[in-house]
C-alpha cells in the first residue's frame, strides 16, 4: 500500500501538528478533485444506509470532530467515502489552544495523544467560512455535524451562555450538533458531565434549538452529547437519564482517555492529554454495550474510539452503535480506510445473515 509504505513514513518523520496542518492545507487546495475521489472511495450499498432521527447516512462511518477544526477542507475530506462528518470543536471565542508541542504519535501502540485544547478560529469566523463555502457549492454532500466546546477562559458557571452563543451562530450551518463536555484538555470541562450541570446545559440548548427551528420554520436539529471514557457506569447512567429527559438525539461514546497509560509501549506514553487509538478500542466497545443495554437499545449511540478496520467498526455496531466515527484510524490507515471498512462491513453483514447495518445493531448483547 502506497500510504503505509511511502506516505505515512514520510508524514510520521515530521512534527505531528505541522504534518496535520500541511495535510489540511493540501486537501483544501484539492477540492476540484472531489468528484473523482468520491467515485473512487465511496462504497454505495443500501445495506450500509443508516438513519438516526432525521439524519440519513449513506454508510455508518463518519469522521470524528478534531480533524478539521476550522472547516478548511470539508469538501475534499468528505470525498474519502465518509457517510457523515463532524467539524470542530468550535468555541464561542477564537483561541490558540495549549502550548506546543501538544500532539504526539505513538506508533508502537497505534495511538495518538493530544492536548490541543480546542484551538480554533472561533464561532464567528467559522460561521462566515461555512456561509462562503455554501455560497460557492463547497459544502459536503453528506450530513455535517458541528462539535461545540467551551471557551477555555470561560468559567463553568458561564458555560451555558458560552455554548449557546456558538450554537446560535452556527445553527444554520450544521445538520447536527455534538456538545463536547468531555475533552480532557480544557480545565474543568468534564464537570459539565455532572447531572445538574449537564441538565442545565441540555435544557438551555434544546430550548434554543426549538426557538431557532420555529423561526426558520423547520424541525429541530439533532443534538448529541459526547462523553468521556474515564467515568464509571453509574455516572454514565445519570448522563443517560439527563439525555433522555431533554430528548437528545443520542450519545457519542467516547472522547479520548485522560488515563489508560500503563500498557503503552511508547516512551511518549506518559505525555498528558487525550489518548486515542488502539489502546482504548475494547474499553469504548464496553461503554457502547453498557449504554445499549441500559437503554434497551432506544437511545442512538455513535461509537468512537480505536476503529481501524471493519472488524473494529462491526464490534461497535453489534455492541449497540448505530454509527461510528474514526480519527486516529484515519491517520494510521490513510485515505482508503473508510472504503475498506465499508467493504468489510458488507462481508460481515453477509456472513451473519443481516440485511442491513440496522439489523446488526446491538446483536452481540
Amino acid at each position: 500500500m502506497l500510504y503505509k509504505s511511502i506516505i505515512r513514513p514520510w508524514l510520521f518523520s515530521k512534527d505531528p501538528e505541522q504534518s496535520h496542518d500541511r495535510t489540511l492545507n493540501l486537501l483544501s487546495r484539492l477540492q476540484f478533485l472531489h468528484g473523482p475521489l468520491d467515485r473512487f472511495y465511496r462504497v454505495t450499498d443500501k445495506r450500509l444506509n443508516v438513519q438516526i432521527k432525521s439524519l440519513i447516512f449513506s454508510n455508518p462511518v463518519g469522521l470524528a470532530g478534531g480533524f478539521d477544526k476550522n472547516a478548511v477542507a470539508l469538501k475534499t475530506i468528505s470525498a474519502f467515502g465518509f457517510g457523515f462528518m463532524e467539524l470542530g470543536a468550535v468555541t464561542a471565542q477564537a483561541q490558540p489552544g495549549n502550548p506546543k508541542p501538544r500532539l504526539y504519535r505513538l506508533p508502537e501502540d497505534c495511538a495518538l495523544i493530544n492536548r490541543l485544547g480546542f484551538n480554533n478560529e472561533g464561532a464567528t469566523a467559522i460561521a462566515a467560512r461555512l456561509a462562503n463555502l455554501r455560497a460557492h457549492g463547497k459544502i459536503p454532500g453528506i450530513p455535517l455535524g458541528i462539535n461545540i466546546g467551551r471557551t477555555k477562559i470561560v468559567e463553568t458557571k458561564d458555560a451555558v451562555a458560552d455554548f449557546l452563543s456558538t450554537f446560535e451562530k452556527l445553527y444554520s450551518h450544521g445538520d447536527f450538533f455534538t456538545l463536547n463536555v468531555s475533552s480532557p484538555n480544557t480545565p474543568n470541562l468534564r464537570d459539565l458531565q455532572g447531572k445538574t450541570l449537564l441538565a442545565d446545559l441540555l435544557s438551555a440548548v434544546q430550548e434554543k434549538n426549538r426557538q431557532l427551528a420555529a423561526a426558520a420554520q423547520r424541525q429541530e436539529k439533532p443534538v448529541f452529547v459526547k462523553i468521556a471514557p474515564d467515568i464509571d457506569f453509574a455516572q454514565v447512567d445519570q448522563i443517560i437519564e439527563v439525555v433522555n429527559s431533554f430528548e437528545l438525539a443520542g450519545i457519542v461514546a467516547t472522547n479520548a482517555s485522560a488515563f489508560m497509560r500503563d500498557s503503552l509501549k511508547s516512551p511518549l506514553g506518559r505525555e498528558p492529554g487525550g489518548l486515542s487509538g488502539r489502546p482504548i478500542t475494547s474499553m469504548v466497545t464496553n461503554f457502547v454495550s453498557h449504554i445499549y443495554k441500559h437503554t434497551g437499545g432506544r437511545l442512538p449511540i455513535i461509537g468512537v474510539g480505536g476503529i481501524f478496520n471493519a472488524r473494529d467498526a462491526y464490534d461497535k455496531i453489534t455492541a449497540g452503535a448505530s454509527a461510528v466515527q474514526i480519527y486516529t484510524g484515519f491517520v494510521y490507515e490513510g485515505p482508503a480506510a473508510v472504503k475498506r471498512i465499508n467493504q468489510g462491513l458488507i462481508k460481515l453483514l453477509e456472513r451473519d445473515g443481516f440485511r442491513s447495518v440496522g439489523e446488526a445493531v446491538g446483536r452481540a448483547n
